[in-house]
């Protein structure tokens, strides 16, 4: 499987969080670059040309040379540097030495700095200052100049600092851009577990039910029409909601309308009650009975709708694996802080595979399992000692899942 690529990359997060001038500086490097060489020129001839002091010959040579290698700085950091620093070191020990140049230099030194990790920065300094330095000493030891060569060049520490700073930013920023991209996939994840449940809950409870009532109305239609009238009923009944449903959620999937999106995420708890859900499942004649305790229910929507799912879940699964029973319980008991739901019936497991076979996702359990943790609680599932099997889950209400 290949790796999911980025859904933001840094340019995105520069257009949103970056300025007008600071966008449009990213979006045209070569024009930056270009800008940056003719003033690096324009600075530096200006230099040679007002005071009157230095010959334009070699200096300018040297002004032009070092200004045209800034062009080509973003692709070859290391390599302009150097070539800088060089062509300083050859200003210096010419006959007719010519001052440094200071600011291709500098601009060099930055973009080393910005784009490279600090020592590679510290050592480019190194390099910038020790060889014109170096050319200094040598003019210093043959020629007895009184110029002595120094390691401590302001605006070079200035231009390294600079570079230290706007690399770090550019961490940030890619930091950011991961940690964007963690959230938009783990939001996806989510997502598309929300959705494999509500599928899982739509498709898989609605179908056994669907199955059920019409094997039961097939094998009764001339023994008990009438009751196989009302399972066909009920089988439309719940084909038409199990349509909606699906069609609710197959739109999260197509869309992402933020309005829409709300009220899809609303609609989610808009689940019958529990006594219609029993109802179903006695239509397809199974022997169920509800029994409720205790108080009354709180208002809770993700409350109401995680109870709902785990009767559903819970009568499916007697609906699915539980051979020829006669007692099918459903009891709920509201507690203060706590809600409590079980399902019993006594019917025989299939040992022998004499029915068809299941159909089940195997995400029944631990559905039930994880719902009952939302709200801090836990679940068990198992024989009986008598027989049949039970299915119980308690949620405690204080520390339920936000609705």
């Amino acid at each position: 499987m290949s790796a999911i690529q980025p859904v933001v990359d840094a340019a995105e997060v520069d257009r949103v969080l970056g300025t007008r001038v600071l966008r449009w500086f990213s979006a045209h490097q070569r024009v930056v670059d270009a800008l940056v060489a003719v003033t690096c020129l324009l600075v530096q001839a200006l230099g040679l040309v007002l005071p009157g002091a230095q010959p334009l010959w070699p200096g300018l040579p040297l002004v032009i040379l070092s200004s045209a290698l800034l062009l080509w700085r973003r692709r070859y950091p290391r390599a302009i540097l150097v070539a800088v620093a060089l062509a300083n070191t050859a200003g210096v020990v010419l006959p007719a030495p010519v001052a440094p140049v200071t600011l291709p230099a500098a601009v060099a030194l930055y973009t080393v700095a910005a784009m490279l990790p600090t020592g590679t920065a510290l050592s480019g300094y190194a390099v910038l200052v020790g060889l014109p330095a170096a050319g200094l000493l040598v003019r210093l030891l043959m020629t007895g100049s009184s110029r002595a060569p120094s390691l401590l060049e302001p605006l070079a520490l200035l231009a390294l600092a600079a570079g230290v700073a706007a690399r770090g930013v550019t961490q940030r920023r890619a930091a950011l851009t991961q940690l964007v991209n963690q959230r938009l996939t783990t939001a996806r994840v989510v997502e598309r577990q929300r959705i494999a449940a509500e599928m899982h809950d739509v498709v898989a409870h609605s179908l056994s039910t669907m199955i059920s009532l019409a094997d039961g109305a097939s094998s009764g239609s001339e023994r008990h029409p009438e009751r196989s009238a009302r399972a066909l009923a009920q089988l439309g009944g719940v084909g038409r909601s199990a349509l909606g449903e699906m069609n609710r959620v197959l739109q999260i999937l197509r869309e992402g309308d933020a309005v829409l999106d709300q009220r899809l995420h609303r609609s989610g708890h808009n689940v019958s009650d529990v006594e219609e859900v029993v109802e179903v499942f006695r239509s397809t004649g199974m022997p169920v009975t509800l029994t409720r305790s205790g108080g009354a229910m709180p208002e809770q929507p993700a409350l109401v709708t995680t109870v709902y799912r785990i009767v559903q879940e819970s009568l499916t699964n007697v609906l699915r694996y539980a051979v020829d029973p006669t007692r099918v319980e459903v009891g709920i008991d509201v507690a203060p802080g706590t809600v409590a739901v079980r399902v019993t019936d006594d019917g025989r497991i299939d040992t022998h595979r004499t029915r068809a076979p299941s159909q089940g996702s195997g995400q029944g359990l631990p559905g039930i399992a994880a719902r009952a943790a939302a709200y801090g609680g836990t679940s068990e599932a198992g024989p009986c000692a008598g027989g049949g099997w039970s299915t119980s889950a308690t949620l405690h209400i204080e520390r339920g899942a936000a609705t």
